[in-house]
């Protein structure tokens, strides 16, 4: 009996924890992309943070940068969460990402190539995202990402083949 009652106290904790752990991750869609107060960074991030498993050495400065250069490329840039799931310390997400292309878009890693000048065209792609969160804020990320339909969408692949 008392097995079962910590194993029910265990779930009902691992439940909370992954709903504070899905509501950060919405939260820094919503807040530092969509709306662009980068300014946030540190309420949704570790400053222990990887991406694609690199450490980011200054993570409000270098994330600031990249949310920064994409909408400044893509002013109405928006991030939409379709699905998502969480257990423990992960969460995993399917999202929709637009935007149209009003400003020039530096390309961050892991993208590389040329400056690409705005073109005013438009674009929509699907993400899977992973994240792993430590006291309510991601510590890891890594991304299943359309580039190369965002690219053809912009009529951008020439640009990058250069």
């Amino acid at each position: 009996m008392l097995k079962e009652a910590a194993k029910r106290l265990r779930t009902h904790r691992s439940i909370r924890v992954s709903d504070t752990n899905k509501a950060c991750v919405v939260g820094h869609f919503e807040e530092l992309w969509n709306r662009g107060d980068i300014e946030r960074v540190g309420d949704f991030f570790s400053t222990e943070f990887t991406n694609f498993g690199r450490p980011v050495p200054d993570v409000q400065a270098i994330l600031g940068y990249v949310i920064g250069t994409w909408r400044t490329a893509f002013p109405d840039l928006n991030f939409s969460v379709d699905s998502m799931i969480a257990e423990d310390d992960i969460v995993m997400c399917e999202a929709t990402l637009r935007g149209t292309h009003a400003g020039v878009f530096h390309l961050v890693p892991p993208l590389e190539g040329p400056n690409l000048p705005p073109n005013g065209k438009s674009f929509q792609v699907k993400h899977i995202h992973r994240f792993r969160l430590r006291d309510g804020k991601i510590v890891e990320h890594f991304a299943v990402r359309d580039d190369l339909g965002m690219f053809q969408q912009l009529g951008h692949l020439r640009a990058l083949s250069s």
